[in-house]
């Protein structure tokens, strides 16, 4: 299941800007830093977080030293550490140069969102929104860095995002997966969740997705049942070649 598929010279380890080479010990995260996989000097570069636990300001630090847009999505409250502010779904590049993080107290959804007359925009206040949609709302094309930690939601957001097409507007991509449980949504055997875990992966695959790094979390609980040389939950890291 975590695999690495393709071997980076050079990466951006947690809370870093610069890349270096891959360090000795195992972070909890890798950005595959090849020049032909960051955005190039002159393009706007674009990063969402999606975490409730406030945990990502690794990642954060990581994507401002890059000079990135960011955006950060957390439906429970407002974070008020780390110099970050709030603000609506808007640009974070309107103060006079100075580089912050965009807050948003909202999260994503996987179903498909209702369909709206023609000429409607999406509803901004909504608490839910596909990815899709919160990008089309703060009029980005592409995120060039992503982050989520969806609580066993990510399933079917990765079904989502494969059936819909939106990966392919996601360049790298990082997220911690949970096995402890099926998953929202998803239900069945173990055996049929097992497969439909593993369907999910082969299509994150076959989006053009090639893993980077993985790290494991504690606990070896897998589907409610002791799992040995398993655990409970794993970061992946991902870069998209496609």
């Amino acid at each position: 299941m975590h695999s690495r598929q393709l071997n980076c010279s050079r990466v951006l380890s947690p809370g870093e800007a610069q890349a270096a080479q891959a360090p000795a010990d195992s972070p909890h995260w890798l950005l595959c830093a090849e020049d032909w996989l960051l955005p190039a000097a002159d393009t706007p570069c674009v990063a969402y977080s999606f975490r409730m636990d406030g945990l990502d300001d690794d990642f954060l630090k990581t994507v401002l030293g890059l000079g990135c847009e960011v955006h950060s999505f957390d439906p429970s409250s407002s974070r008020a550490s780390g110099g970050y502010r709030g603000n609506s779904l808007a640009s974070n590049h309107g103060d006079g140069g100075v580089v912050s993080v965009s807050q948003h107290k909202m999260w994503l959804e996987w179903r498909a969102p209702r369909k709206r007359k023609p000429g409607t925009r999406s509803n901004l206040g909504s608490v839910s929104q596909t990815l899709a949609d919160i990008m089309a709302s703060l009029g980005h094309h592409t995120v060039h860095f992503l982050y989520a930690d969806l609580l066993s939601a990510e399933w079917r957001i990765f079904q989502n995002w494969i059936e819909s097409g939106t990966l392919q507007s996601v360049h790298h991509l990082v997220v911690r997966i949970h096995l402890q449980w099926a998953g929202f949504e998803v239900g069945g055997t173990n055996e049929e969740v097992l497969r439909y875990w593993f369907s999910v992966l082969w299509g994150l695959q076959a989006s053009g997705l090639k893993l980077v790094h993985s790290s494991a979390g504690e606990g070896h609980n897998v589907l409610k049942q002791t799992v040995a040389n398993t655990h409970s939950s794993y970061i992946l890291s991902w870069v998209n070649t496609g």
